[in-house]
């Protein structure tokens, strides 16, 4: 459904699904239309659930697209397991200048590899 909603959508900036609970599975299909979306430049998740599996497919997406200025996670029920590999993701966003992950699991050794 979301993949369909977004096809022929590569020109779009500003991406919200806040607030609808879609969860890994959701975030996993999310994650096949976000490849496409090289001109993205925020996303705005909040209180999904997404867990690590879903910010996993999400990563995993966005690692090519170097146009992201905003990331809001918030409330997604993410941990310090995946933050290693959120890491590697972020690593290639020069633009990014708000990272939003409040409201998570994230302890001090997942906070250090994000930064």
């Amino acid at each position: 459904m979301i993949s369909q909603m977004l096809a022929n959508k590569t020109n779009l900036k500003t991406l919200g699904l806040s607030n609808n609970m879609i969860g890994h599975g959701g975030a996993r299909e999310l994650a096949s239309s976000l490849k496409g979306l090289n001109n993205l430049q925020q996303l705005a998740l909040e209180s999904n659930l997404i867990g690590n599996i879903g910010l996993s497919s999400i990563s995993n997406a966005l690692m090519n697209n170097e146009s992201l200025q905003e990331i809001f996670l918030y409330n997604n029920d993410i941990d310090d397991e995946i933050l290693p590999e959120f890491s590697r993701m972020l690593a290639n966003k020069p633009r990014l200048q708000v990272l939003g992950l409040e409201y998570n699991r994230i302890r001090s050794k997942g906070a250090v590899s994000v930064f």
